[in-house]
């Protein structure tokens, strides 16, 4: 077995990151700090002997998530970009909830900069309270979500004290650019969190570009995001303002939690295409019973066509294969008659 963290011979290292990408990383780490009824109502008044707990705890977490790395060994330097401790005061049971986090564009994650902004922070409300109360309990402290780097997002099903949105959201590989050419522009997005993650090599993605290649577009190029509804409604809005003509998502249709994809782009359609539906339903219908699972879409966002097909390849070439003999002609309508396809 290979250590990240030891040498050939044994010795601890630093891992060496510096071929790694820089990307926008955020990291939220949760710890809670259990005090009696008594002590929390004197807390809550700013009562206690040495003053305001939760101001000091909060500078104190923000402090030392700025110095992680003189606290974790192999840790790296980072410059955060924005760190900050939040706290939630539950009378039941007579509790301090924290929520530390950290934000940088780097090439490694600011995962321990939040674990130990949110411990030092518990740490603090424990000597903070101390006089009045020696058996304060400090409960567990776990990482509750991150963003960037190769991993992609990872997040527990809770609610947190920060923002979801005001965390950066998973970029999309490539970025991407304004179509200024003339002809059509075709993006494929494929949603999979173990393909953005490095775990998984997705094959819809290029085998609906190569389908695409059929109506001769000026530019097709793919795109890659987790599962994230969010990141792909930023993706698929930015797409049609810098003049993308076509827009084709492959997976998040079917039923899985994970599965999010017509949550994510129908409130941004302007309109819907239920032709285009029907007959990716019914040619899904012709290869398997389990099509009526699935929640392929068709929309349009100004002149930008979106269509959502589902993440098996064999069943999102099937559906594209449909639609391709309506496609010039829907597009040309869509962008007014004109011969060329994409937008002006």
């Amino acid at each position: 077995m290979d250590f990240s963290h030891l040498d050939a011979s044994g010795a601890p290292r630093m891992v060496d990151v510096s071929a790694k990408t820089e990307s926008k990383r955020t990291a939220i780490a949760r710890s809670v700090v259990h005090i009696s009824a008594s002590t929390l109502e004197l807390l809550k008044a700013k009562a206690l002997p040495k003053g305001d707990v939760l101001t000091v705890a909060q500078i104190a977490g923000i402090m030392a998530a700025k110095r992680t790395s003189e606290f974790i060994p192999m840790c790296h330097p980072l410059a955060l970009t924005h760190t900050d401790v939040r706290f939630l005061v539950r009378d039941e049971p007579p509790s301090v909830l924290i929520e530390a986090s950290a934000s940088t564009s780097d090439r490694t994650g600011v995962e321990m900069e939040a674990i130990i902004g949110a411990q030092i922070a518990a740490a603090t409300i424990y000597d903070m309270v101390k006089a009045v109360q020696k058996d304060v309990i400090i409960g567990d402290t776990r990482l509750i979500l991150k963003s960037g780097g190769k991993s992609g997002l990872f997040k527990v099903e809770e609610p947190l004290l920060f923002s979801v949105d005001a965390a950066p959201l998973p970029e999309a590989r490539p970025q991407p650019e304004k179509w200024e050419g003339e002809g059509l522009s075709c993006a494929v997005i494929t949603l999979s969190d173990k393909g953005y993650a490095g775990e998984r090599e997705d094959k819809s993605g290029p085998a609906l570009a190569a389908l695409l290649e059929g109506l001769a577009p000026a530019k097709v190029q793919n795109f890659l995001l987790p599962d994230d509804p969010a990141a792909l409604r930023a993706l698929v809005k930015k797409l049609a303002q810098l003049g993308w003509g076509l827009i084709v998502t492959t997976g998040g249709t079917g039923l899985s939690p994970r599965d999010t994809t017509p949550e994510a782009l129908i409130p941004e359609l302007d309109r819907r295409l239920p032709g285009f539906e029907q007959v990716m339903f019914s040619e899904g219908l012709k290869h398997t019973p389990r099509a009526v699972l699935s929640r392929c879409l068709a929309g349009t966002i100004g002149t930008s066509m979106i269509l959502a097909l589902p993440g098996s390849s064999k069943a999102a070439e099937e559906n594209l294969s449909a639609l391709l003999p309506i496609l010039p002609h829907a597009l040309e309508k869509l962008n007014g008659d004109m011969r060329d396809c994409g937008r002006v």
